[in-house]
Order: structure tokens, then sequence, then C-alpha cells
């Protein structure tokens, strides 16, 4: 399932251009700033560390079943409000139905049914995070590193993963980098996919971030030596902080990035996203500037704004219209434009050819996001 997950990924970043990240969590808040404290550590400015993140996976299935197996060879406890059950490594699935607003939980075949309010599963052993696998029944099987929780949210199973923080980055990474994108364009994305989640910006109510577009895309852990988990690991700790002049003080920046920009990214205000935090610059990309991505659709009443794009396709299809026209809809409906995604903050392609240019993920950084600064988290 692994290897299948991957080429998914790389497949539909190269149909639809849904790396087109984090505006969407901007948008649903109505305003894009830094999270709301820093502090002092080794004379340096520096965010305020956080040890795990709660992230809502799977969610896009609107699942009322799902199959949870252990991974990792010390098995797996699992509860069901108060009473747990450990699980070896070879255990069949443990089936978790809704039913009305409680869980209904099935160890084995055989077995009685479980009812509870929440099902938890973890090691038990806290300096060793669980490695199971979590089942969407004959659509998706994806492998995770963290505690889990799952239970009832409306007519639905709402299931929540709490992992590493760098664990989720290394995990961003494999999912939001374009294929062959070399280690300093995957450093540079590991800094702002860091930055994104301890900006801590996405206004969920029960967890922190969800696996989707409207925060950041996130699959199985890389496995250990790979490219992402080498830029996770090199970056470890590392985040983008801006200068916030109207209180200060400086903040962890939510980073914003796309596929392709078109040759120029966007401000927030040409998005027609209002703001009163970092206002992202217009910065020349020299890649996207000569190789620009090219689209055309048909698509009466077209958006003028990436809010309105974004309402747009979720109406008609997530790549129903790529990226904000560069003008209005002819007579024959049709329209055009330039790059894939909102266009704002740091650039995929743009990133990957500096890369190979020699530029370093630094460099890179500072060319997509003018007038932040490289900080280390402070130590625990």
């Amino acid at each position: 399932m692994r290897s299948g997950d991957k080429d998914w990924r790389a497949s539909s970043w190269r149909r639809s251009g849904i790396a087109s990240v984090t505006i969407a969590a901007a948008l649903t808040m109505g305003w894009i700033a830094g999270a709301r404290k820093s502090v002092q550590a080794v004379g340096i400015a520096a965010s305020e560390p956080e040890a795990d993140v709660r992230i809502g996976v799977l969610g896009l299935f609107h699942s009322q079943e799902l199959r949870l197996y252990p991974a990792g060879k010390e098995g797996l406890e699992v509860a069901v409000d108060h009473r747990s059950r450990r699980l070896a490594r070879d255990t069949p699935a443990v089936v978790i139905h809704l039913r009305g607003n409680q869980l209904a939980v099935q160890f084995r075949a055989d077995s009685e049914v479980a009812s509870g309010a929440i099902l938890r599963a973890s090691t038990g052993i806290s300096a060793n995070p669980a490695g199971f696998w979590l089942e969407v029944p004959g659509k998706l099987k994806r492998r995770y590193a963290g505690t889990l929780e799952i239970h009832a949210h409306g007519a639905q199973l709402e299931a929540v993963v709490t992992m590493p923080l760098e664990t989720a980055v290394a995990s961003v990474v494999a999912a939001e980098s374009p294929p062959r994108a070399g280690l300093e364009a995957l450093k540079a994305q590991a800094v702002a996919a860091r930055s994104f989640l301890v900006a801590r910006q996405a206004g969920h109510a029960d967890f922190d971030f969800c696996d989707t577009t409207h925060c950041q895309f996130l699959r199985s852990p890389p496995e250990p030596g790979s490219e992402p988990d080498k830029a996770a690991r090199a970056t470890r700790g590392l985040i983008l902080e801006w200068h916030d002049d109207a209180v200060g003080m400086d903040r962890p920046l939510a980073a914003m990035y796309a596929r392709s920009c078109g040759g120029r990214t966007r401000t927030l205000r040409e998005a027609g996203v209002r703001s009163d935090g970092y206002p992202y610059y217009a910065v020349r990309c020299d890649y996207c500037s000569r190789h620009p991505e090219m689209w055309q659709r048909e698509a009466k009443g077209a958006p003028r704004t990436e809010q309105e794009r974004l309402a747009f396709n979720r109406i008609h299809g997530w790549g129903a219209v790529p990226g904000l026209p560069a003008s209005a809809a002819g007579s024959d409906g049709q329209i055009q434009g330039r790059g894939v995604g909102h266009g704002i903050g740091l650039c995929q392609l743009g990133a990957a050819e500096m890369a190979r240019q020699g530029a370093t993920f630094a460099q890179i950084l500072a060319h997509y996001y003018p007038n932040t600064k490289l900080t280390p988290l402070a130590a625990p």
C-alpha cells in the first residue's frame, strides 16, 4: 500500500496541482498571522517548541467503518473507553463501525462487539510511538506512527493521530514535494512545513491540522534514510519567523506554498486575501518565467479571488480552475492562466530548479519569503 500511495501522490501532484496548500486554512480564519507567543533562548528569538501535533486523518472519506492493524513488533494496546486489550503484530484487523453516536468495535470475527464513545490505540510505551495501519475498507490503507483516537463525529468516524512534530514534518515533505526534487529543495519544504505546524493556524476544533489541502498533505512516514527523511533531519527544529511591527515581536510564519507561480509569486492582496499578518511579496521566479504552466478551461462566472476559486472548485472539482485566471471569461466562456495553485509563498517547481542550480535551502527560503529569518526552536 505504501508504494501505491506514493504513486497516487506523484500522479495527482502532476495532474491537478493539489500541492497548493495552507491558504484554505487561512481563509477559514479570515486572516493570516504568526503564532501568538515566542520566547528568548540563548539570546535568539525562538518559538516555543511543540513536541506533538494532532492531525485528523482520512476525513475526506466520511467513513462509517475503519480497520486498524498493528504495524510495529511491539504490538498495539487498544482501549475502548476504559476497557483495553493488547494486540500482537499479526493480530487480525480491529473493525470499528459507527452505530448512532457510539463506536462498535470487533477485535476478531468471532468476538463480541465492544461499544464505547472513543477508541484509543498506542504501544503503551511513551518513548516508542505506535506503528499502525488504518484502513478505509476498499479505498485506502495507510501507515502512521503515533497514538490514535477514533470517535463519532456526526455521521462519520473521526480519526486523529498524535505524532511527534518531526514525524509530521517528514511525512509532509514526502507527500508535498514534486517528484525528483533535490535535497536542498526538500529542506526548504521541510522548514516551510514545520513553520506552518508550529504556527498552529488551521482553525480546526477537534485537532490541530487535517491531512488535506486545507492544511498540508500527510502520508505515511518516509523510510529512514530516504530524501524526505534526510531533509527533515538536516533542518530539525528550524522554522521561519517574521517581525510583526504592530506588536514588536517575532512570530512563526504559517508558511504558504504552491506548485507553480507562473513566473511571479502573488501578494495576499493580489489573491484577494485580507491579512494583518505577514503580507507575502511578489517575487520573480526564473524557472516559471521560462517554463510557465499554462492552462485553459471553460468556466462561466470565473473566480476573481483565491477564495472564489476554492469555492468554485469545491463544487466543480479541485482541478476545475487550477489557478487564478489571467483575465475574465470571454464570450465563449473560456478562461486561461499561468501557474497552478494560489501562487503565494514558495513555488515548488521554482525551488526545485534553484536547488538544481546550486542554491541552498536558506537561499531558496530567503528568495520566496523576504523579510523572514531562520530560527531554531527553543529547547523544551
